[in-house]
């Protein structure tokens, strides 16, 4: 699987270097979030979330 970004550092799928390791990924559209897939995602702050309702990332799993 290629590397999956993700700066949620309270997801239970998050590990350093702000990368994923799910086994599956479920993403959906986000019309006003984010950054352009060319950001620098590794160098972003944590963004830590509560629900799944606060990321654009169904996959999501709090620790």
């Amino acid at each position: 699987m290629p590397d999956v970004n993700c700066t949620v550092d309270n997801c239970k799928y998050w590990t350093g270097k702000n990368l994923c390791e799910a086994q599956q990924i479920v993403i959906q559209s986000d019309e006003k979030g984010g950054f352009s897939p060319n950001s620098d995602l590794k160098s972003l702050a944590a963004t830590p979330a509560d629900t799944n309702d606060e990321t654009c990332c169904q996959t999501f799993k709090i620790k």
